[in-house]
């Protein structure tokens, strides 16, 4: 009978003498590098633009800005267990690496392969996206009639071009990008506040009221806020790579998810100030998708509606990078580990880049985006809301799985016997999550924007991935038990 493998423990991720070539290359970015991936990834411009509406019309209506900043305290609360186990694991693999820690190899297995799905669900929306805002813009503009999904493959090529490099200049250009995006939106906001029709002392702080925070359709209020966050769990991604990670990954979390929390916050506050407190539902639901505009056309003048339009496309982009760079490093892990195709463990030769990866990961969207454009399916109603919707419910179901994980693992191991960072702080995280998640399943028509068949068949593969990977894990132990121990034994302290 063969004995059974050893239990995962937090061990070092350096690279083995064994596999050349397999280590991403450590100290190159810094707390401010991973922070720009951080909200890259959330697309703050895409939020305001595309979510705010969303909100506002089928959710708590004028209570927006006290959803986000609720969000933000549930996940807050979240992240104190998740750094604190992050000063014990530094593996490109994060929520896998977590979860294998904390709940076993097989769900391990399973999280890692939901993460996958879900990561790229949602980058193949921001290509929809992408394919759909830029289209507008040059018939608009330059009044060229290309396909969406021209823009989409040019997309697909420069998010491959970075990957393939250092992760530095990645954080370097999307730092650029977020600039940008981050000042036309405090642009707006000071717009508001000066030429809006609203004086500032008349403003109202009845959106943070919790009777209005916590009215209407609030369920969709927070699914949707939840999903404006989406990427700032990717901190711990970056550990491996990262200068100092006990210090810079909990403090880029932190810096990440309050920077939004309070930036969206104080965004919605001022929009719907602007609109008038009593009038805000109303003209939300006339303007829609073009609330926006609307507002900054009314404080700023036409100018400012051309470069939000230009800005949206930048801010999707640079989204796209860094989901690119998420799947590109769980695929990395898993190949290093030996329960995926190692050649997706290899780097490349002089960048440590983990080039496999980001190549297969850039076939695999492309193709799904070749795939819509053959069939002739619409970038934005098709590609960009479908794939975010089950992207956005994949990770809040991820998050929560990472959750009970954390607080597993500190309850087995005696590594940090601090009671608010490993048991109150994560249960109260839980219970948080707990309604998202529950809103997102039983709103699941709002979130996909279908329903039927199709909202079935998503949802479908959403759990069909956390299953194949769990039953893919328990297959692995055994048949496959020299690879199933040596699962996570690259995983851990780096110093």
């Amino acid at each position: 009978m063969t004995a059974p493998p050893p239990a995962p423990t937090a061990v070092s991720g350096s690279d083995r003498a064994d596999r050349p070539l397999t280590g991403l290359k450590q100290n190159s970015i810094g707390a401010a590098g991973i922070v720009f991936f951080i909200i890259a990834a959330a697309a703050p411009l895409t939020v305001v633009i595309a979510l705010f509406p969303v909100i506002v019309n089928a959710g708590n209506g004028i209570g927006i800005a006290g959803a986000f900043l609720a969000v933000a305290l549930v996940l807050l609360l979240f992240s104190v267990g998740y750094v604190a186990m992050s000063r014990h694991v530094t593996n490109a693999g994060a929520f896998y690496s977590y979860v294998t820690l904390g709940l076993g190899r097989p769900l391990g297995l399973g999280s890692a392969s939901l993460a996958i799905f879900g990561y790229n669900a949602i980058q193949l929306g921001l290509y929809g996206g992408i394919g759909y805002y830029a289209h507008e813009l040059v018939l608009d503009e330059l009044h060229i009639d290309l396909p969406w999904w021209a823009f989409a493959f040019v997309a697909l090529a420069a998010c491959l071009a970075l990957g393939l490099n250092r992760v530095h200049a990645g954080a370097v250009f999307l730092g650029v990008l977020l600039t940008l995006e981050t000042a036309v939106i405090g642009v707006l906001d000071v717009a508001i506040l000066v030429n809006s029709a609203t004086p500032v002392s008349g403003f109202s702080f009845q959106p943070f009221a919790p009777s209005t925070v916590f009215a209407g359709s609030v369920g969709v209020a927070l699914m949707f806020a939840h999903a404006s966050f989406i990427g700032f769990e990717g901190s711990a991604i970056y550990g491996e790579e990262a200068r100092d990670p006990k210090r810079t990954v909990p403090r880029a979390t932190y810096i990440a998810v309050v920077f939004m929390g309070v930036f969206y916050a104080i965004t919605a506050w001022l929009m719907v100030n602007s609109l008038g407190v009593d009038n805000a539902v109303h003209v939300a639901n006339k303007e829609s998708g073009d609330l926006v505009f609307a507002v900054s056309g009314s404080v700023l003048g036409g100018w400012a509606t051309l470069a939000f339009r230009i800005l949206i496309i930048s801010s999707m982009f640079a989204a796209i990078v860094t989901f690119h760079n998420n799947v590109a490093r769980y695929l990395f892990s898993l190949g290093r580990q030996g329960a995926l195709p190692t050649a997706l463990g290899r780097c490349h030769p002089t960048k440590n880049s983990p080039s496999t990866a980001c190549v297969v990961q850039t076939v695999m969207v492309g193709l799904v985006v070749a795939l819509f454009a053959v069939f002739g399916l619409d970038s934005y109603t098709a590609l960009f809301t479908w794939m975010t919707g089950i992207g956005a419910m994949s990770i809040i179901l991820l998050q929560f799985i990472a959750s009970v994980a954390v607080f597993v693992f500190f309850r087995r191991s005696a590594l940090d016997k601090r009671v608010w960072n490993t048991i109150t702080a994560p249960l109260l995280g839980i219970a948080g999550l707990l309604p998202i998640l529950y809103y997102a399943l039983d709103g699941v028509d709002v979130l996909l924007g279908t329903d039927g068949w199709l909202a079935v068949l998503l949802v479908g593969l959403m759990v069909l991935s956390l299953l194949g990977g769990t039953l893919w894990g328990l297959g692995a132990r055994r048949w496959k038990p020299a690879m199933y121990a040596r699962l996570m034994t690259e995983v851990g302290d780096r110093g």
